[in-house]
């Protein structure tokens, strides 16, 4: 299989601290978190506006635990994840991404909204008809980067790795300035939500991208 492209006009994603024992609940045996404090684990909830892709125009909404990369052939990733629920706005999305990516989803589409202000994008999320969540992230500088990220999956058919080149304009900061509201909702079920700080100690947001996905790695 070859690179499989993914173009988008804002990826956004805020890390947002929250108890290691709420991520070991989350991660499967044998995966450890990264702890950026002793206790402390690291949530990274990332909103996709996708425009280009194998099945169309969509919105993503990922949620994920960020942990230690898998270092081959000298290429060190900027950051790793384990998603654990992805949902997406369309049923083609999510079957492609079940497909091919092995990745956890919610199995029904949800409602997504990204409101774009001057130096602010915002990505509202609402499932089974209430809202989910809140995501706002905050601009700071922009330069062009070709970015490597991993990303673990598991499921039935056992566990495997991808590579994943993000390329476009990026802008990440440590200014604390955005924001997530997190709504008593199932879709939120396997969160303590009083115990997700509330405001990011990073975020990053890319536009006017593409993502891309080397073939999976089965370990």
């Amino acid at each position: 299989m070859s690179i499989t492209r993914y173009g988008y006009r804002d990826a956004i994603s805020g890390f947002f601290e929250f108890p290691t024992d709420n991520a070991r609940r989350i991660l499967p045996r044998g995966i450890e978190p990264v702890e950026p404090h002793h206790g402390t684990s690291i949530l990274a909830v990332t909103a996709f506006d996708f425009h280009e892709s194998e099945v169309g125009e969509y919105g993503e909404l990922v949620y994920a635990v960020i942990v230690p990369p898998l270092v081959r052939d000298g290429r060190l990733p900027k950051s790793a994840f384990y998603p654990w629920q992805v949902a997406t706005t369309t049923k083609a999305a999510r079957e492609h991404a079940i497909e091919r990516w092995h990745l956890p989803h919610w199995m029904d589409d949800v409602e997504m909204e990204f409101v774009r202000e001057k130096g602010r994008l915002t990505a509202r999320v609402a499932a089974e008809g209430a809202p989910a969540l809140e995501l706002r992230i905050t601009d700071h500088s922009w330069q062009p980067v070709s970015h490597l990220y991993q990303s673990f999956q598991r499921d039935d058919s056992g566990s495997y790795m991808a590579n994943i080149l993000f390329e476009g304009e990026k802008s990440e900061h440590e200014e604390e300035t955005g924001g997530i509201v997190l709504h008593d909702s199932p879709f939120n079920r396997d969160i303590v939500l009083s115990e997700v700080f509330e405001t990011p100690f990073r975020e990053l947001w890319m536009r006017s991208g593409c993502q891309l996905f080397d073939p999976l790695v089965k370990l």
